[in-house]
């Protein structure tokens, strides 16, 4: 077995180990007398178990969807969306430190609701794993006669100019010396950037190192008219 691949195995394995862990332990109280006739502690424990749970099953989305593009095999389900309505359903899972932005005239776009609520997760847990103590993201919308873009920025660490494109191949983690480890199987910016790439989209990456990150999303209008749009879409993306 290579390098590479026992290094990915054991990110793997420790990372599963952490919500695997967590939901143990939930369960384990929720089965023990304190929480019996405890409503909000049995409450915060199943929203403990809830939380882990999301987390396992986008990391598994993830790892498939990459497993499926690296075969040709992309599924796709594109539909009519409204951008800002998918976005502040994302931002509901995250706290004050998020702030929104959100500029746009024109809203509606043709994406795959699912994939698109995964890149947006990405790039915001990516932004939090590398604010460290500056944990302030921003997620900024605006439009031009040619589209939406979606800015999302950061006051992280930052990403030196040589490795700007290796963030986005399987597995890669930027690990600065005066940097803590961060966590993670380093799949997320590129899953982010198959899906992006398989909307026929655009995705920029601006970054200073001890200045923080901004990832813009350029997404184009529908050529058709929305009345005439699709509802919904589903096909294989090669």
């Amino acid at each position: 077995m290579n390098t590479l691949t026992t290094q990915t195995l054991h990110t793997l394995v420790h990372e599963f180990q952490t919500p695997i862990a967590a939901i143990r332990m939930a369960a384990d109280v929720l089965d023990s007398p304190i929480t019996h006739n405890n409503p909000q502690r049995t409450n915060k424990y199943v929203q403990i178990i809830r939380e882990e749970t999301d987390r396992l099953q986008q990391q598994v989305e993830v790892m498939l969807s990459l497993a499926r593009a690296d075969h040709h095999a992309l599924y796709m389900c594109v539909e009519r969306l409204d951008i800002h309505e998918l976005i502040r359903s994302v931002a509901r899972r995250h706290g004050s430190y998020l702030r929104l932005n959100l500029l746009a005239s024109r809203t509606e776009c043709l994406a795959d609701r699912l994939h698109l609520t995964n890149v947006l997760f990405n790039l915001i847990d990516n932004a939090v794993k590398y604010s460290e103590e500056n944990l302030d993201i921003c997620l900024t919308t605006t439009c031009n006669e040619d589209g939406i873009r979606i800015s999302i920025c950061d006051r992280g660490i930052g990403i030196p100019a040589d490795l700007q494109e290796q963030i986005f191949q399987p597995f890669f983690r930027v690990n600065l010396a005066d940097s803590p480890s961060v966590k993670g199987f380093g799949l997320g910016l590129s899953y982010v950037r198959k899906i992006i790439e398989a909307h026929s989209w655009r995705i920029q990456l601006r970054s200073q190192v001890g200045q923080g990150s901004e990832f813009c999303i350029h997404i184009p209008f529908p050529a058709l008219p929305t009345q005439l749009m699709p509802q919904l879409a589903c096909y294989e993306r090669a």
